[in-house]
């Protein structure tokens, strides 16, 4: 006769005539990975892919904590952020909770803080040669130095307004208007996480995973030319499809920043080119005609409208200063007259010193008038419709 097991097995606890079960094993602990930056345009989708809107659109920035629990993925996020897209994927959210949280600009200096790695001598950043004898010479991808300042201390709140401020006085022509990069730090059940910084670059620039926002005007090419402004001038700005580095808001010269406006605005038959390109896509309607050290030109210059590009053969002091027949491109921002004339400096129809123009300058795009390009000789291009 087999042997009873010693000790005894311990009864089962039988309530109303059912076996009460084991307790269940704790639920597993959130694991944190990273910390993330998600932003919205209105009453849109909260994503992390950048936050580009119109100045009269609200935007805002969120702080997201991506981990596991077990097996399953848990992204983390303050209130009334239900959904996120990652990567084009919605995903459900959970409370952040008590976390801390310090926010960042990352910001391309204007001109380069250290010796060129390719071997330019601009102090501005340049992919080839700006050297008479070389001059176009292809040197490689320059280096664009990153820094970051704090624009939230720990503390700050995990949702904030998507603004666009600069760290240099003078920098920001518009207010509001142009682009600046984010960087989260954050502290959460013990521990530390970053999003992606000033450290993350590749041969173009800035990464993607460093939040982009980007405000503009509005929606036609001058609105999205706005949005370019604090993006750094790189002369002879390069790279294939979505790497090129003005799609990417890492640099642009003077050409290429605006055909990237052009792309933004729907016009994404164009390719990135160079100011003697530009009558392949831009008919000249004006042929060049020379302004005076004011800006005044020697004809006049009628039917000119905001949008139209200018290009501008220096002279004077900077006569010949480039081996090409034209050394810059800009666009007509605004038209104005005389502050004296009988319009008050209102609109008149004709391009002249008093005129504003967007262009990309040393190291950034800026609006000023026409009259700090003179003396030279111009000519108006106006772009063809699809």
């Amino acid at each position: 006769m087999p042997r009873s097991p010693w000790p005894p097995p311990a009864p089962a606890l039988v309530v109303a005539g059912l076996v009460a079960a084991t307790p269940a094993a704790a639920a597993p602990a959130f694991v944190p990975e990273r910390a993330a930056i998600v932003g919205r345009v209105g009453d849109g989708a909260w994503t992390d892919a950048p936050t580009e809107a119109r100045a009269d659109q609200p935007a805002e920035l969120a702080a997201i904590v991506i981990g596991h629990r077990g097996g399953r993925r848990v992204v983390r996020a303050p209130a009334g952020v239900d959904q996120v897209r990652l990567a084009g994927r919605a995903l459900a959210t959970e409370p952040l909770g008590d976390a801390r949280v310090r926010w960042l600009a990352v910001e391309p200096h204007g001109f380069r803080a250290q010796p060129a790695r390719n071997g330019a001598t601009s102090a501005f950043y340049s992919n080839v040669s700006t050297e008479p004898a070389t001059f176009g010479r292809w040197l490689g991808f320059d280096h664009i130095d990153y820094a970051e300042r704090e624009l939230a201390g720990w503390g700050a709140p995990a949702r904030i307004p998507a603004a666009v401020t600069s760290g240099e006085d003078g920098a920001q022509p518009v207010p509001g208007l142009g682009t600046l990069r984010f960087k989260l730090e954050l502290e959460l059940d013990g521990h530390a996480l970053a999003s992606p910084g000033a450290e993350a670059t590749d041969t173009f620039g800035v990464l993607p995973s460093v939040h982009r926002v980007s405000i503009r005007r509005g929606d036609d090419f001058l609105g999205w030319l706005s949005s370019y402004l604090l993006v750094p001038e790189v002369f002879g700005s390069a790279g294939g499809g979505r790497n090129h580095q003005t799609e990417r808001y890492t640099g642009a010269d003077c050409a290429d920043v605006l055909v990237g406006a052009l792309r933004r605005a729907g016009r994404t038959d164009l390719d990135y080119t160079n100011v003697a390109s530009l009558p392949d896509f831009a008919p000249v309607i004006v042929h060049a005609t020379a302004l005076d050290d004011h800006g005044a030109p020697a004809r006049p210059i009628a039917g000119v409208r905001p949008g139209d590009l200018i290009r501008i053969d220096y002279g004077g002091a900077l006569a010949h200063h480039t081996p090409r027949d034209w050394d810059h491109v800009a666009a007509l921002w605004e038209d104005r007259s005389d502050p004296a004339g009988p319009l008050h400096g209102g609109p008149d129809g004709q391009l002249d010193g008093f005129d504003l123009v967007i262009h990309m300058g040393h190291p950034r795009l800026v609006i000023e008038p026409l009259s700090a390009q003179a003396p030279a000789t111009v000519e108006v291009l106006r772009v063809r419709q699809k």
